[in-house]
């Protein structure tokens, strides 16, 4: 297959760093590449933001403007964070770009905007609402908390979530992609915290509804605690399908070894890997690609290589084409 495959239209969603790190493979591989990003952190310097400025928080937005930035030193300069006693510690330099240019241009997605033709990003980059949304969490015994922040140290099973204020819409861009693209891909990423909720803008949910193309969804390779403790492959499709319809029709996992130092370091964070049932995911009608999509610099633990994952996602889409 060739390295390039220059007549596909991609649109990813997610947040955190799992969607960069697809963005970086694919920026230079497809056509056209759209990404649809969370809005509902309310944590680090995007929550400060948030709360001091009233501007939808910035972080997740800035990480893919910058994984697509065409001007690499000026993505630099968006990437840097303050290390000082003061208002600024913890600060980065690209929240307050964004903020500010979302001031003076009277919106969070024009803000998004100016702030993409800075970086001359290849592609585009969207919130997944247009104003910033509070994550609210139900849970397995009943009880509700809000706040993106929170959830991993409740410590309690997530049944569902969904987003206050309810009916924001996603912006038009969002849904016009959706409906000009060849695939669709959700994450990789938090399934709760960071997957589901870019999809949670107004619109998207009927729009994804209509597309016929494929959607891959890109798995964890292992379980997160307070969060998806116990998953297999085939519970994060469920929880997709609870929240919007039967829409994943591929599935992309991991398959190989992980070493045993890595694992050790997850498994005294109380996280597993993820189980890969692939005659139940077959059994609910599902594509499932299993291969080596991980980087083979597990320093700082587990992390998706932008290449191989790209590569993988682009033969995913050409088999349902």
């Amino acid at each position: 297959m060739m390295d390039r495959v220059e007549d596909l239209r991609v649109v990813a969603f997610g947040g955190g760093t799992g969607l960069p790190v697809l963005l970086r493979g694919l920026r230079d591989r497809v056509k056209d590449l759209t990404a649809v990003v969370t809005v509902a952190d309310d944590g680090g310097s995007s929550g400060r933001l948030r709360q001091e400025l009233g501007v939808a928080p910035p972080g997740d937005v800035r990480n893919c403007l910058v994984a697509l930035a065409g001007r690499k030193r000026l993505a630099e300069v968006f990437n840097y964070r303050f290390e000082a006693p003061g208002d600024l510690n913890d600060h980065s330099v690209g929240n307050i770009i964004i903020a500010a240019l979302s001031d003076m241009a009277g919106g969070f997605c024009e803000g998004v905007e100016q702030a993409a033709r800075f970086l001359r990003i290849k592609g585009r980059v969207f919130p997944a609402a247009e104003e910033s949304l509070t994550l609210v969490v139900r849970h397995a015994d009943g009880t509700v908390t809000r706040g993106e922040s929170v959830v991993h140290g409740v410590g309690k099973t997530v049944a569902r979530v969904s987003v206050e204020p309810e009916g924001v819409p996603a912006p038009p861009g969002v849904i016009e992609s959706i409906e000009g693209a060849d695939v669709i891909v959700l994450g990789p990423g938090s399934l709760f915290t960071s997957t589901i909720p870019a999809l949670l803008g107004c619109g998207v949910r009927e729009a994804l509804a209509r597309f016929g193309g494929p959607v891959v969804y890109v798995s964890n390779v292992m379980t997160q605690p307070g969060e998806t403790d116990g998953f297999a492959v085939s519970d994060h499709v469920r929880a997709i399908s609870d929240h919007l319809g039967p829409v994943v029709t591929d599935v992309l996992v991991h398959a190989g070894p992980l070493s045993p130092g890595v694992l050790a370091r997850y498994e005294a964070e109380a996280a597993a890997r993820v189980e890969v049932d692939g005659e139940v995911l077959r059994g609910m009608g599902l594509g499932v690609r299993e291969t080596d999509v991980l980087s083979s610099d597990d320093e700082a633990g587990l992390r998706h290589d932008p290449g191989r994952l790209a590569r993988e996602v682009c033969k995913a889409a050409l088999v349902r084409l």
